[in-house]
């Protein structure tokens, strides 16, 4: 029988803003190529639970900043790709990073999750891809995974060198 494609409407692509999650937002622009679907790209406002409330009485406001901030950047990249007609939409949500991504991803139906194994972790990449990880034991749809490497002079002279 003929192979069935995978109907992909609706793609999540999480976003830190860091070079490996653009980078991997760029494969999300192709992959999605075939399918028209519509990225929706996402970003998570962590509240910190190291920082002391003594020390930041208005920590909820400083959060707001954040998501404003963010929302922004978002929509300034999804107006970029909507000239190239991509179909585009922004989602910024509070919360543990992996669990702010597993709610979005069933809240808004997605086909399927796009994101870097790494990008920043609260952790300061002690557990790198970490929130990558957490995605893949907890999503409910198939998630595509870009293995991000730091840059060669980052990643110290025990690496492996592949010919």
């Amino acid at each position: 029988g003929e192979i069935k494609m995978m109907t992909i409407r609706r793609i999540l692509v999480p976003i830190d803003f860091s070079e490996p999650s653009l980078k991997t937002l760029d494969e999300a622009v192709e992959f999605r190529r075939p399918y028209d679907a519509e990225l929706i790209l996402m970003f998570a406002v962590e509240r910190s639970f190291n920082q002391s409330p003594l020390l930041v009485p208005d920590s909820g406001a400083l959060l707001e900043q954040q998501a404003q901030a963010a929302e922004a950047k978002l929509e300034e990249i999804c107006g970029g790709l909507g000239k190239r007609g991509v179909k585009c939409r922004t989602l910024v949500d509070f919360g543990v990073p992996y669990q702010a991504i597993v709610y979005a991803a069933k809240k808004i139906k997605a086909s399927l999750i796009i994101m870097s194994t790494h990008g920043r972790t609260g952790l300061a990449h002690v557990l790198i891809g970490s929130v990558a990880e957490r995605v893949l034991q907890h999503a409910e749809c198939p998630i595509l995974l870009f293995r991000r490497l730091p840059a060669p002079e980052q990643r110290g002279r025990r690496a492996n060198r592949k010919a």
